[in-house]
C-alpha cells in the first residue's frame, strides 16, 4: 500500500496539511479508494500527485511518483472531437487554478497511446482559511456513451444515404417515361387529329375519338367544375396552360396526365385551334407518393431516435447525478468508516447501474426491436427504477407502496423507462408529499373488450399506479400522452415522458389510458399481453 498513500503537500504549508489531513485519515482513504472500479486522483495546488488508485495508474498506463510527478505527466488531452487541449485547458487546470469545478467530455491519451473518453469530475479542496491545498479528482468513463452517440450520427448518415438514393432512383425511373399523347383540338375543344401515343396512352383509336370533344378524357367531378372549358379559355388568354390531374382511359381506368395546352394562330394571329399534349407520368405520381411516404416513415424514425435519446440521456443522468453527490458526501464524511463504506457502495452501485444502461441502450440501437423480447420480471424492473430514484424519493419524502408483480415478454430498457418516467411524474407533478401505489390484476375481460386497441383473444395484466397529486380534469386523459404536451405551463417539464410511455406500451401490444379528477390524484393504467 506504500505506493498508494495520499500526501498532501502544500507549497511550504507543511503545518496546513497535518492540520487537515492526519496520517490515520490517508491510510484509511487510500485503503478504501484503492477498491473502487472508478478512476480516482487528488493533487495539491501546484498540481504533483499525492493520490491515485489502482484504477489511475492503470488508467494512465503507469505509477507515478507521488508529490513528484504532476497529474498531466504522461498523457495527452484532446477535445471531444480530436483536437489537442493544452494542458491548461484541461478541466483538472481550471479547477486549480479558479477554485471551482469545471467538467468536460475529452479524450485522454496514455503513455501507450490508449485513447479513453471520459468526463471529469474534479472537486477543489480548501483549508480552514479557505486557501485551495489541491484537487480530488474522478473520471467517468464515457467512451461507450460516446460510441452510442457516433452510431446515432452514423445511423441518421446512412439514413439520409438512403434518403438519397431513393429519390435518385425515382428521378431516373421519371427521366425515362417519354410517351406523349399530341391531339389537335378546334376552338370548342373537339378533336381533329390523334396520334399513335394518343391510342397508347389513352386507348382509343383515331376513329373512335376524331370528332368527339376531349372532355370525354375527364372524370365527373371535373366536368362538373368545368375544369375543361376553364383550360380552353385560359390558353386562349394566355397562349399556353399547363395543369396536372387524373384522367380517364377508354377503358375508364384513370392515369396520372401532365397536360400542356397551346393556342394555335394563323397568320393574323387569331386563335383556329389548339395543340394539346399528354404525357402519362402515373408512374412519377406513384413514384412520388411512395418518396412522400419513406420520407414520412424517415422523419417518424428520426423523431423517435430524438425522443429516445432524449430520455435515454436523462436516464444516465441520474447514476452521474448519484455518483456526483455522494463523491460530496463522502469527502465531507471521510472521519466516519461507516458513512464512508455506505457512500463508496452507492457509488459503486451507480457507476454498475450506468454501465447496465449504456449496455442495454446500444444493444438497442444494434438490434432490431422484436429480437430483444425476453422474459422480463417487472418486481426488478420496479427496485431498480426506485433504487435510482434514492436522491428524488428521500428529497420529495414520497412514500411508494407496491407488491410483486409478474414476469412478462418484453424489453427490459424500455419497460425500465416506462416505470421510470410514471414514477417521475407521479413524484415530480405534486404539491404534497407524494403517496404512490404501484399494483396489478388480470383485467377484466369486459375491460379488454371495451378497447378496441387490444386484441380480444388474449389475455391481460392491467397495471395501477395511483398517486394523492393534483390530478387534472378527466376529459384531459388523451391529450396528456400527446408530444410536448403539459397541462400545466407552469411545471418544469419537456412534456416527452408520458407519451415516451404510450409508445413503449404500443411496442409491448398493450394500452395506457389516464383516469383523473382535479384535486384528487391520478390512476395510471397500463394493460399489457400476460
Amino acid at each position: 500500500m506504500d505506493r498508494y498513500t495520499g500526501i498532501f503537500n502544500g507549497p511550504e504549508d507543511s503545518a496546513t496539511n497535518d492540520k487537515h489531513i492526519s496520517l490515520v485519515k490517508e491510510e484509511y482513504f487510500s485503503r478504501l479508494m484503492e477498491f473502487l472500479p472508478a478512476v480516482i486522483y487528488t493533487c495539491d495546488a501546484e498540481g504533483k500527485i499525492t493520490y491515485y488508485n489502482k484504477a489511475a495508474a492503470a488508467f494512465w498506463g503507469f505509477s507515478p511518483e507521488a508529490g513528484t510527478d504532476f497529474y498531466f505527466t504522461g498523457w495527452r488531452a484532446y477535445t471531444i472531437d480530436g483536437q489537442p487541449l493544452p494542458a491548461d485547458q484541461t478541466p483538472m487546470a481550471k479547477t486549480l487554478k479558479y477554485g471551482k469545478p469545471f467538467t468536460d467530455e475529452i479524450i485522454i491519451e496514455n503513455a501507450e497511446g490508449i485513447k479513453k473518453y471520459i468526463q471529469p469530475l474534479p472537486k477543489p479542496i480548501f483549508n480552514t482559511s479557505g486557501t485551495l491545498i489541491g484537487v480530488l479528482n474522478m473520471h467517468i468513463d464515457i467512451t461507450q456513451r460516446y460510441q452510442l452517440r457516433m452510431q446515432a450520427l452514423e445511423t441518421e448518415r446512412k439514413q439520409e444515404l438512403y434518403k438519397k438514393r431513393v429519390e435518385t432512383r425515382y428521378e431516373k425511373m421519371i427521366d425515362e417515361v417519354q410517351d406523349y399523347a399530341i391531339i389537335m383540338l378546334d376552338n370548342e375543344g373537339n378533336i381533329i387529329s390523334w396520334n399513335k401515343g394518343a391510342e397508347k396512352i389513352k386507348g382509343y383509336t383515331a376513329d373512335e375519338i376524331t370528332g368527339k370533344n376531349f372532355r370525354n378524357f375527364y372524370f365527373e367531378d371535373d366536368i362538373t367544375k368545368k375544369l375543361p372549358e376553364m383550360l380552353i379559355e385560359e390558353a386562349f388568354s394566355n397562349g399556353r396552360v399547363a395543369h396536372e390531374g387524373w384522367r380517364r382511359r377508354k377503358d375508364n381506368s384513370r392515369f396520372w396526365a401532365s397536360v400542356v395546352i397551346t393556342a394555335v394562330h394563323d397568320d393574323e394571329g387569331n386563335v383556329v385551334g389548339f395543340t394539346k399534349v399528354t404525357r402519362d407520368l402515373t408512374e412519377r405520381k406513384r413514384s412520388e407518393e411512395k418518396i412522400k411516404q419513406y420520407t414520412a416513415e424517415l422523419e417518424q424514425k428520426n423523431k423517435a431516435l430524438e425522443q429516445y435519446a432524449s430520455i435515454a440521456s436523462h436516464d444516465l443522468q441520474e447514476p452521474i447525478r448519484k455518483v456526483e453527490v455522494f463523491t460530496g458526501m463522502l469527502k465531507s464524511k471521510i472521519n466516519s468508516p461507516e458513512a464512508v463504506s455506505l457512500y463508496a457502495d452507492k457509488i459503486t452501485a451507480a457507476t454498475q447501474r450506468m454501465s447496465k444502461l449504456i449496455r442495454e441502450i446500444l444493444q438497442y440501437t444494434r438490434t432490431n426491436a422484436e429480437a430483444l423480447f425476453e422474459e422480463i420480471s417487472l418486481s426488478a424492473i420496479l427496485n431498480n427504477v426506485i433504487t435510482d430514484m434514492e436522491l428524488i424519493i428521500n428529497d420529495k419524502k414520497a412514500v411508494i407502496n407496491y407488491s410483486n408483480l409478474p414476469e412478462i415478454k418484453g424489453i427490459n430498457i424500455q419497460l425500465y423507462q416506462l416505470f421510470y418516467n410514471l414514477l417521475s411524474n407521479s413524484i415530480k407533478f405534486n404539491d404534497r408529499i407524494p403517496v404512490i401505489d404501484v399494483y396489478h390484476e388480470d383485467a377484466p375481460r369486459a375491460e379488454i373488450a371495451a378497447v378496441k386497441q387490444l386484441q380480444q383473444d388474449i389475455d391481460y395484466y392491467k397495471f395501477t399506479v395511483k398517486d394523492n397529486g393534483k390530478g387534472f380534469d378527466n376529459k384531459y386523459g388523451e391529450r396528456i400522452f400527446e408530444m410536448f404536451e403539459r397541462l400545466d405551463e407552469k411545471t418544469k417539464g419537456t412534456g416527452i415522458g408520458l407519451a415516451l410511455c404510450r409508445k413503449i406500451v404500443e411496442n409491448h401490444h398493450g394500452y395506457i389510458k389516464a383516469v383523473s379528477k382535479e384535486n384528487s390524484g391520478t390512476d395510471i393504467l397500463v394493460y399489457l399481453p400476460k
